[in-house]
């Protein structure tokens, strides 16, 4: 049975990694949400189609201290350039 037990590890930390981006995820629409009061849906959506953890972890970090909607809009779109 360790074959097993190593697919259900893989399918544990892959649950772990999801868990995570899904928590960042939320975390910076929350964030927005409290700062400028209304987040646009194509903010939001854009922000959860956002897979990879260093972009949403430098986005959670903008989140708390953009002056603006437009600013945060910017950011996202330089980040996903770059990528």
């Amino acid at each position: 049975m360790p074959f097993l037990s190593t697919i259900e590890e893989f399918a544990e930390a892959k649950g772990e990694i999801k868990g995570a981006r899904k928590n960042c995820q939320d975390n910076i629409i929350k964030i927005l949400a409290n700062r400028f009061d209304d987040v646009p849906e194509l903010m939001s959506n854009s922000i959860t189609k956002i897979d990879d953890m260093l972009i949403l972890e430098n986005l959670l970090l903008s989140s708390i201290s953009v002056p603006s909607l437009e600013e945060f809009q910017k950011l996202i779109d330089a980040e996903l350039q770059q990528n």
